[in-house]
């Protein structure tokens, strides 16, 4: 039996591009994996299949990463990889803009992998994960990195400082095919900075600049919404120095300090304040999904 965190991602910067002729749209994004984690138990099965317990609601094994990450490793390594149950604890909201599914496969490649000797690489697991959807090779080396292309396209930034966050999670859906489709026809403002200086400004540390740099197009599109302008209010009462969306939508993030001057308690993923806003911080840069 193995059991692996399984980390949640914000986006500090989203870009969205051109359309391309595959029907996905070029982005520029850094993403930043952050400490709420799902929490994945795999055991072997002798039967040749994938068994998911404990997901918080009904979804098909078509439409189930977790499975779909089971049967590309089945094609690409036969009956060396066996069957599998995958017993998950859900800490990442569905449809948050946190990138739970994407994390889940990609905590399920590694552990499979592992679990099973199958003797893929990191860079074979980050191809694997590239074909079953745009966030889940981030999640293979997890960090901070830039991404281009679909978001696949990633370029590991190290010598970031951790950052104290707070979260709140609005009860408001946001589908990501929905999403795009409005941001094509809507007008956004130009970003505050460019992608070099933000990164310049997270590796820095210097908040007065992150805070002014930090910019996601998908803003424009709930920016006005009762969810959106309550949440950003919630999260200054709790000290927030600027909110932000993270990838479409709906959770609402904040930046609160570096994480030197914030007290989470001892190896904490994550704590919700009486007011429900969830306290969280980034996840040291460059690690590998699933540690326990």
């Amino acid at each position: 039996m193995m059991e692996l965190r399984s980390f949640a991602k914000i986006n500090w910067y989203l870009r969205v591009l051109d359309k391309r002729s595959d029907g996905f749209h070029n982005v520029e994004t850094i993403y930043q994996e952050i400490a709420l984690a799902d929490r994945l138990r795999f055991e072997p099965l002798d039967e040749e299949t994938c068994e998911i317990i404990g997901m918080p609601f009904t979804i098909s094994p078509q439409d189930n990463l977790i499975y779909r990450a089971w049967q590309l490793l089945r094609r690409e390594f036969g009956s060396s990889c066996r069957g599998a149950r995958v017993t998950i604890e859900k800490h990442i909201p569905a449809c948050g803009g946190l990138g739970g599914a994407s994390s889940n496969a990609a905590t399920t490649l590694h552990a499979l992998n592992d679990m099973f000797s199958l003797g893929a690489s990191t860079t074979d697991l980050e191809h694997l994960a590239a074909t079953l959807g745009s966030d889940v090779p981030f999640f293979i080396r997890g960090g901070c990195a830039i991404g281009r292309g679909r978001g696949e396209l990633l370029e590991p930034l190290s010598d970031v400082p951790r950052y104290h966050l707070l979260m709140v999670f609005p009860d408001a859906k946001v589908p990501t095919a929905e999403a795009y489709r409005r941001l094509d026809t809507a007008t956004r403002p130009q970003p505050p900075a460019t992608l070099d200086q933000v990164v310049a400004a997270l590796r820095s540390g210097n908040l007065g600049d992150l805070i002014r740099s930090i910019h996601n197009d998908f803003e424009c599109l709930v920016e006005n919404e009762e969810w959106f302008v309550a949440a950003t209010t919630k999260l200054r009462e709790e000290g927030s120095l600027r909110e932000f969306l993270s990838g479409s939508g709906s959770t609402v993030v904040g930046v609160k300090n570096i994480l030197e001057h914030a007290d989470l308690g001892g190896g904490m993923e994550y704590k919700k304040s009486r007011s429900g806003v969830i306290e969280t911080s980034t996840h040291p840069q460059n690690t590998s999904v699933g540690k326990n």
